[in-house]
């Protein structure tokens, strides 16, 4: 049923490398209000033989965050740089839900359905959250990027493709990530591997240094 579900329109071969550019926004704050400029706007995905990395940089650089998965490796390395301090964990899936607990039941229906993201025509799903107030939203994907599994560490897994729209909540902020444009650039390896300086602590420690950020923006 997920097989081939969707094709490019720009370009007619598999990408095996390369970054997808999304926009973030912010479905529940108002376009006029101060709290957008200390949010992130833009998340950059690069990817190459089968592992992927995000990064989400606000602040000039004073903020970025970063999830990179490893092919080979069942783990999710998820990193958090403000100003001077970084930290950064290693999360199996069991601990990744307990960053969106909100997620934790979801119910994904696959319709017969499609829009252009991208240059991209992607297929529609619906995803509806339980939780203490139901929440029902779509995503669309596709599948002609060369990343493994890309949805095996999120709420997502269902969806055998990579989500070139969809919407999450992250410390009860609603962000909305959309694809802008597909840059097929080569990556080296380096890119995808986390930079020195980095403290590794464990992931209960890194779910706090998150929510005293968004605090702080709230």
């Amino acid at each position: 049923m997920l097989a081939s579900s969707c094709e490019t329109i720009s370009f007619g071969n598999k990408i095996e490398t390369g970054t997808i550019v999304y926009e973030i926004s912010y479905p529940e704050i108002p376009k006029n209000s101060y709290m957008l400029d200390l949010l992130p706007q833009e998340m950059n995905t690069m990817f190459k033989n089968g592992s992927y990395r995000s990064d989400i940089i606000a602040g000039m650089g004073l903020f970025k965050t970063s999830i990179i998965s490893n092919s080979d490796d069942d783990h999710l390395l998820h990193s958090v740089k403000l100003l001077n301090k970084k930290k950064a964990s290693k999360l199996t899936s069991a601990e990744i839900k307990s960053f969106n607990p909100q997620f934790n039941e979801i119910e994904v229906e696959f319709l017969d359905e499609t829009k252009e993201i991208a240059g991209y025509k992607c297929k529609a799903a619906k995803v509806k959250v339980k939780s203490e107030q139901d929440w029902e939203f779509k995503v669309y994907y596709n599948n002609t990027f060369g990343i493994e599994s890309p949805n095996k560490h999120s709420p997502f897994n269902e969806i055998d493709g990579v989500l070139m729209e969809y919407e999450i909540l992250s410390n009860d902020t609603h962000m909305k990530f959309t694809a802008q444009r597909v840059i097929t650039d080569e990556i080296d390896d380096s890119e995808l591997i986390l930079e020195e300086g980095y403290e590794m602590i464990s992931p209960e420690e890194l779910r706090k240094e998150i929510e005293s950020i968004f605090e702080k923006v709230q």
